[in-house]
């Protein structure tokens, strides 16, 4: 019987080619779709997990005083990896580590400016890397070793041995390969191609001599003993600051926290760092995990809708099965392998689509995102029990429907099925245009949104401004020289050196001892800037003058500062009567004159409000070189920045336009746009591909209704709206359903912006409107063809 219900299958399938092209596509889309999800999902829900007892490991994070304990810090003080061992029973070991700046690893004339780690002799032991060569347990103990990645070490060396070779990192200290280590995976949260010890850094060194409590730049790793509650941990830890930092008020005493090492891939959003990987979000994946889920059971509805209107067709087939002896639950088991062998082949046209589709989705997504039957082991069982799934979702309504029709009624000739079918087809065709326009509706509000970002008055000018990051110290002391050669250039307008870039300031520092501060703290954001920052971005001062070279006090490091009116109002000031006053900073170099007000501008996302900002005149070893230049010879004024830059420096020329720095900020929101986008259309696809189906069988059903029609007068608009009209009711009442739906998930994203669109009621009619063409064209084929037809040889057959 097995055999004669899969000749059956595959006949049906050759006799009605259309409609399985429509359910088969359908299907595979939807499994596409969501098999590409499923997989980007498993990739971020992996992360650190090949670390062995990585359940036991945790990052230790601070909340900061200096910010009213709002914020949370990855990076922490020096003190804290030896302290926590020290005085805590419960951590059994712990690390320090941080990223290396300004990266320069030299083999004689040959220069690399890869990404790398340094770390104390305790890291290796904690992360379980595996080791190619060397001994993880003591490659670290030598301040002039450095441990390769087997990647990296072939790019330097090619083939050759390098244990034992010499290296020199920034130009300056030489090391010695000590240890070859294999390349991070894909999935750790630390991405580096080298680890040099943490006491070979005079950062380091200074830190852990100097206030080895108040500097804040490295990342403490710890491993807890098992079934230790964290929260005693931290209770404890906070009881340790209470004791022996008393001198610390205690609205300034930070508190320590306890973060999963498996969370931090997806959880490390509310973290100010400088982070080491491309971090991702826990939200968005379940957002398109969800997505994914909607498609699908799209693409089932879909199936389900064809079938359904298909089963008149096979109603004789059933009234003789069961006349010569089929029973109910035979029935539903030919119906159900039919559904079986249906998935099966979209299963087969699914994967072969998202092995086209995987290398563009894996570089929208920004991770190595691949697809390996062999060493996944949870694949091949998910795609199967995938396939029983849909089966079962897509193919037991038809099945209960069909093998519950009374073979009398049907081989008299009364061969429809119960009306109740209508209402399911109803009810799916509604869900499927109300999640489409949901969709439809949703991309049109991230575009605004996108558009509004793009377009918002920042408060600084982004226009033909050319950055270039600052890594060597080198060229930071020769600016000036640089400088005065490259204003000669008539498609030089002017230069500025910067700490930070205006799009992304993340330095934090707290105001006091203002007059009338009673003791109070202001957290400000700050970075140093020069003479020019102003002029080279366009930003206005609205009191009292900026930074300049006429005054002989004015000079780098100078007590003076300025402030954006935001601080102004905070501290209860007119922009005019800051002018003059004096505070005190956090960053331990005394009291400082204020001589300006600047306009307030965005100097971070607009997912944040207007931001407390401090400016200081400071140039240091590293930072950035703003220019703005000339759109005429732009790629010959690079060139020459490039030409002067290169004499000054070994590190690579690495420029950017501010536009592209910009544009980070949002990248997040730009990738969910474009996927939305992709999501909608897909969905769109699906809805209308199930619409064609219903229409086109509906339209066959009548076929004898519509030449009685036309015999007795009916003309053709009339037909086809007769036609199109029960589509359009069922549109409508899916945009009813979708309106509201889409109006609270969107609004729900909206809020992550301080600054956004308006929810205005055209785009949920533009939407609706939308759908309703789609539809509309959709039907429109079939109602013509009908409509056209001769109307004798529909009624010829009786």
């Amino acid at each position: 019987m097995i055999r004669n219900y899969i000749k059956i299958a595959l006949r049906n399938l050759r006799k009605n080619p259309v409609y399985s092209f429509i359910n088969i596509f359908g299907l595979a889309s939807g499994l596409a779709c969501f098999i590409l999800i499923l997989i980007f999902v498993q990739h971020e829900l992996s992360y650190d997990r090949f670390h062995k007892n990585s359940d036991q490991l945790y990052r230790v994070i601070q909340r900061r005083p200096d910010s009213k304990g709002a914020d949370h810090w990855a990076a922490t003080s020096p003190a804290l990896a030896s302290t926590l061992k020290k005085e805590l029973s419960e951590v059994t070991s712990a690390t320090s580590v941080f990223p290396t700046f300004n990266p320069l690893i030299s083999l004689g004339d040959k220069r690399f400016t890869e990404e790398g780690i340094l770390a104390d002799t305790n890291f290796l032991k904690i992360f379980t890397f595996p080791f190619l060569q060397g001994d993880a347990a003591t490659a670290l103990e030598s301040p002039n070793s450095i441990v390769l990645t087997a990647s990296f070490a072939r790019k330097i060396f090619g083939e050759q041995n390098p244990i034992g070779q010499t290296l020199t990192y920034q130009n300056q200290q030489p090391h010695i390969v000590t240890g070859i280590m294999a390349d991070v995976p894909e999935t750790s949260h630390l991405a580096f191609s080298y680890i040099l010890p943490a006491l070979s850094d005079q950062y380091y060194r200074d830190c852990i001599t100097r206030e080895p409590w108040y500097n804040n730049g490295l990342y403490t790793y710890v491993v807890l003993a098992s079934g230790v509650d964290t929260h005693r941990v931290e209770e404890k830890m906070r009881a340790y600051i209470d004791r022996n930092l008393a001198d610390w008020r205690p609205e300034d005493r930070m508190a320590f926290l306890f973060q999963p090492l498996r969370d931090i891939h997806l959880k490390s959003q509310h973290l100010k760092t400088f982070p080491f990987e491309k971090g991702g979000s826990q939200r968005y994946v379940y957002l398109f995990l969800a997505i994914g889920f909607i498609v699908l059971l799209l693409a089932c509805a879909n199936y389900t809708n064809i079938a359904v209107a298909r089963s008149i067709q096979r109603a004789q087939e059933v009234g003789v099965r069961k006349v010569a002896g089929a029973r109910r639950w035979q029935l539903m088991r030919q119906f159900l392998g039919e559904s079986v062998i249906m998935t099966l082949l979209a299963l087969l046209l699914a994967l072969a689509m998202v092995h086209l589709l995987l290398p563009s989705f894996s570089q929208l997504m920004e991770r190595p995102i691949h697809i390996d039957y062999l060493s996944n082991p949870m694949l091949l069982p998910a795609l199967l029990t995938l396939v029983v799934l849909v089966s079962l979702i897509s193919g037991s309504y038809p099945a209960l429907l069909m093998s519950r029709l009374k073979p009398v009624t049907i081989l008299k000739g009364k061969n429809t099925v119960p009306a109740s079918r209508f209402t399911l087809q109803r009810v799916l065709t509604v869900g499927q245009y109300a999640v489409s326009i949901a969709l439809l509706a949703g991309s049109f509000i991230i575009y605004r949104q996108m558009q509004f970002v793009q377009h918002k008055e920042l408060g600084y000018d982004r226009e033909h401004i050319l950055t270039i990051k600052v890594s060597d110290a080198n060229l930071s002391q020769r600016y000036s020289t640089i400088r005065e050669t490259l204003l000669h250039d008539p498609h030089v307008v002017a230069m500025s050196y910067s700490l930070y870039l205006p799009t992304d300031v993340i330095t934090s520092q707290s105001m006091s001892g203002w007059e009338g501060s009673d003791g109070k703290l202001l957290p400000t954001q700050t970075t140093g800037i020069d003479y020019d920052f102003l002029d080279v971005y366009g930003i206005p001062l609205v009191a009292g003058r900026g930074f300049s070279r006429q005054f002989g006090t004015d000079t780098l490091g100078a007590p003076i500062a300025l402030i954006n009116e935001s601080v102004a109002k905070a501290l209860g000031w007119t922009p005019k009567e800051a002018i003059g006053k004096e505070f005190n900073y956090s960053d331990g170099r005394g009291q400082r004159r204020i001589v300006g007000v600047v306009k307030d501008f965005h100097f971070n996302s607009i997912h944040q409000p207007l931001g407390l900002l401090v400016l200081t005149l400071d140039q240091g070893p590293s930072g950035y070189i703003s220019a703005k230049i000339r759109s005429e010879n732009l790629q010959e004024t690079i060139a020459k920045f490039e030409r002067v830059i290169r004499n000054v420096t070994p590190y690579p020329f690495d420029y950017q336009f501010i536009d592209d720095n910009f544009n980070k900020l949002y990248k997040n929101d730009i990738r969910l746009g474009e996927l939305f986008t992709s999501f909608t259309l897909l969905a769109v696809l699906i809805a209308s591909l199930g619409l064609f189906g219903l229409a086109a069988y509906s339209t066959q059903q009548r076929m004898k209704e519509i030449g009685i029609r036309k015999v007795l007068g009916a003309s053709i608009p009339g037909i086809v709206r007769l036609l199109s009209k029960d589509y359009i009711k069922l549109v409508l009442v899916g945009f009813i359903i979708a309106v509201p739906l889409a109006w609270y998930f969107m609004n729900r994203w909206l809020e992550n912006f301080a600054y956004r669109v308006d929810l205005d009621w055209w785009i949920f009619a533009l939407a609706g409107i939308f759908a309703l063409m789609i539809a509309l064209l959709t039907v429109a084929f079939q109602s013509l063809k009908a409509a056209w037809m001769n109307p004798t040889k529909s009624l010829r057959a009786e």
